[in-house]
């Protein structure tokens, strides 16, 4: 009896499991942007630990390589089922879910990363996939693949790091004043922040 209260118990669980990992599944229906769909049952994901240049319809234009990024995107998921992977925050402050996004056993977020597609965008406490995200944009980077063809002068005497977001920003940024000091890195130019995993303010733009 015990073993059958067991069995049972045992077959419910992997049911359940399964019948939560078929649940994430879903088509891809539309393509908003380089990170961000929209799925079947309606729902918009935001693609977790990285972000694409910008399209700014009616804002002056996309920013550089943000077609090729779409592009990209609707390549790898538009029409296909995707599994959702999520981290602590499930979604942001505009309801959007947070996922790292599979087309079958493709990890589409860093593989956008890894074609210089996407950058880098870790906030912690959503660090699953920091390592890896980091590495690839380091690898990206050196290539100057995708987003990093894009010239940039070294406009600053010095940058500054967030060794918790690897993120840097210009020293007159809002944002570098918030780093705290034991999470704060110099970098003597911007090459030297890429070239170790860091990516660019997303409000400074450095």
């Amino acid at each position: 009896m015990y073993r059958i209260v067991v069995m049972t118990l045992i077959c419910v669980a992997l049911c359940s499991s399964l019948c939560e990992a078929k649940e994430k599944e879903f088509f891809v229906t539309k393509v908003i942007d380089g990170s961000t769909v929209v799925l079947e049952n309606g729902d918009t994901v935001h693609y977790l630990g990285i972000s694409t240049p910008r399209l700014k319809k009616g804002e002056g234009g996309p920013q550089f390589y943000a077609r090729e990024a779409l592009k990209q995107n609707k390549t790898m998921v538009l029409g296909k089922k995707v599994r959702l992977e999520f981290d602590v925050d499930r979604k942001d402050a505009e309801g959007r879910l947070l996922a790292y996004v599979y087309v079958k056993t493709l990890f589409v977020n860093a593989e956008l990363v890894r074609l210089g597609c996407a950058r880098a965008d870790i906030h912690p406490p959503d660090i699953k996939h920091k390592d890896l995200l980091l590495d690839y944009q380091k690898e990206a980077a050196g290539r100057y693949a995708g987003l990093w063809q894009e010239a940039k002068r070294e406009t600053e005497p010095y940058y500054v790091g967030n060794k918790r977001s690897h993120v840097f920003h210009r020293p007159s940024c809002p944002l570098s004043d918030r780093v705290p000091e034991k999470s704060r890195i110099i970098f003597r130019s911007r090459a030297d922040a890429i070239g170790i995993g860091y990516a660019p303010c997303a409000k400074c733009k450095p």
